[in-house]
């Protein structure tokens, strides 16, 4: 989709579009991980403690019988590419962001909000969400600028997805590290 999302006027480039997307990504992802961790704060922390466990046996179970994870089975909405300016990337970039909105594509993805309930911290929350929203648009935006700009990019930008993975998954180690 970022292919298509273009910024009217003297800002028309992918570049700037790649930019909207993220950024509308990251607010997406920052009110979810907020909004998560409020809820965790709302609870008590013992109530807290049972729903996460509860949780991470309802997923572990998940994955065991399934190899897909629930999620909405869906692409983001294909009508907004009618707009054609930056709408198309901020819509698009807000729905990854918040992550529940379309195919989450693995199990791990429920680390992120039940990281930020358990953590009861809406900053804490948000920025867990932040890196999450970094990773899976990140990567999205960074693959389509080097197949559009490098001869053979995408393929040589794979190589590099799954070292950022792991950095993702270490920046949300300061707060799995208590559940552990």
């Amino acid at each position: 989709m970022i292919t298509r999302a273009r910024v009217s006027g003297c800002f028309g480039s992918s570049m700037v579009a790649g930019a909207v997307l993220m950024l509308s990504a990251l607010a997406g992802a920052a009110l979810t991980g907020a909004f998560a961790g409020l809820l965790g704060a709302a609870v008590e922390p013992s109530t807290r403690a049972l729903l996460a466990a509860a949780a991470v046996s309802a997923v572990i179970v998940g994955a065991a019988l399934r190899p897909v994870p629930w999620q909405l089975d869906r692409e983001t909405d294909p009508r907004w590419l009618g707009y054609d300016d930056w709408r198309t990337a901020a819509y698009n970039g807000f729905a990854l962001g918040l992550g529940f909105t379309t195919r989450i594509g693995f199990w791990l993805w429920y680390v992120v909000p039940l990281a930020a309930f358990v953590a009861a911290d809406p900053v804490v929350g948000a920025a867990g969400h932040a890196v999450f929203a970094l990773t899976r648009v990140g990567l999205s935006v960074l693959l389509t600028s080097a197949d559009v700009y490098i001869a053979g990019g995408i393929t040589r930008a794979r190589t590099m997805a799954d070292p950022l993975a792991l950095a993702a998954l270490g920046a949300l180690y300061p707060v799995l590290a208590p559940l552990l």
